[in-house]
């Protein structure tokens, strides 16, 4: 090196940052014939800025680089890169990182990208994880292609990654994220979640207890109801089930079953504020999915409805409860049967009668059934 040299390098330098703009952290400013230490960055990129603005004449500078990669990587965060990212990395290398967050955390690792030349058993070039810090170490897994790996969560404050490149096809490579991983959970307020707290790699999420549903704020439960169900069977139970449930709830049910199947619903359990008129809490079913379907009928009290099916292959559910008296609620349980004499009249010749798992076909007055059990034959006159 060979510039001007002046008070905090002012007029003539060679400035390095370490980044790929003019903003990015600096990491020295040089001027004079001193040469400067070897500069490693912390990424695939350097940004280097040579300026000369005095009459002095000197040789300026020369400087080598080289694309490097590996070490061991002690911090809490930070991400690391196939060596030329996001150019193609080139050909025989070996990279091997040792990351080390603090003691008492897991590693989290995330992929942002992920480029590696296929093969079915990576035996080629490919990125190996292990779950601590060397080679013999627990593999999480080897990994090539173009499909980013799931994200990764170590056993202990270590993981271990290792790259390699053959001789021949090189692709763009890899990008990751490494973080420590903080499981909330497991702090006296459990992440602020009311009822359950579920860790996730980077964060975590609150959930509810059964018969309850997340907040708007995302931390607090409130009782969950209703719904759009398939299922050919399940349940459903009033909000907050079995305590009692809460004032002001509007609940509604939509069961769908496929063609030709209908719906039954029997209730288990059934107890609401109200007499035989239904005005505060009820529960009301239809045959259809809007509010002007055919009802089958409006529910309040304690006394259990008998089975409803449906005239076709769905069915709503409603439950209502106002802002007074409130108490146990109900459990229902629902079930769909293919209703067979809704096609082709079962193949019956006079009259089909659905039943639950089959039919059977049944005659009028003055005919009994034909032994193939669908047709109907005419009773003989007594002599």
């Amino acid at each position: 090196m060979d510039l001007y040299r002046s008070r905090l390098c002012w007029y003539d330098y060679v400035e390095v940052r370490d980044g790929f703009w003019r903003k990015a952290p600096l990491r020295g400013r040089f001027c004079g014939g001193k040469i400067p230490e070897p500069i490693v960055s912390t990424d695939s990129r350097l940004w280097v800025e040579f300026r000369s603005s005095s009459n002095w004449v000197g040789k300026g500078f020369f400087a080598i680089y080289e694309a490097i990669c590996g070490g061991d990587v002690k911090k809490d965060n930070g991400h690391i890169q196939s060596p030329n990212y996001p150019d193609d990395y080139r050909p025989s290398k070996v990279c091997i990182w040792r990351i080390q967050v603090s003691e008492g955390f897991h590693v989290g690792l995330t992929f942002q990208s992920f480029e590696i030349e296929r093969h079915d058993s990576c035996a080629y070039d490919y990125l190996e994880v292990r779950d601590g810090h060397s080679e013999s170490s627990t593999l999480i897994g080897r990994y090539c292609g173009y499909e980013k790996p799931d994200d990764i969560k170590s056993t202990s404050s270590r993981l271990w990654l290792k790259f390699v490149s053959d001789g021949s096809i090189n692709k763009a490579g890899f990008a990751v994220n490494f973080f420590k991983e903080v499981d909330e959970c497991s702090r006296p307020n459990r992440g602020g979640c009311e009822q359950r707290c579920l860790n996730t790699l980077g964060s975590y999420k609150c959930s509810c207890d059964p018969g309850y549903e997340l907040a708007p704020d995302k931390r607090r439960c409130e009782a969950a109801c209703g719904g759009f169900l398939t299922k050919l069977n399940g349940s459903i139970t009033s909000p907050g089930w079995p305590k009692e449930y809460p004032p002001n709830k509007n609940c509604i049910w939509q069961l769908v079953a496929p063609t030709q199947y209908r719906i039954s619903l029997q209730f288990d359990f059934f107890e609401t504020e109200g007499n035989d008129v239904c005005k505060y809490d009820f529960v009301e079913v239809r045959s259809g999915l809007t509010a002007d379907s055919k009802l089958h009928g409006k529910f309040c009290g304690s006394e259990k409805p008998e089975v409803i099916t449906s005239q076709y292959n769905n069915m709503r559910v409603e439950f209502k409860s106002d802002n007074t008296v409130s108490k146990k609620g109900f459990k229902a349980h629902f079930f769909s049967d293919k209703d067979e004499c809704s096609k082709d009249n079962g193949g019956c010749q006079q009259d089909c009668v659905n039943t639950f798992g089959s039919y059977e076909c049944q005659c009028r007055s003055g005919f009994v059934l034909h032994d193939n059990k669908h047709d109907c034959k005419e009773v003989s006159a007594a002599c």
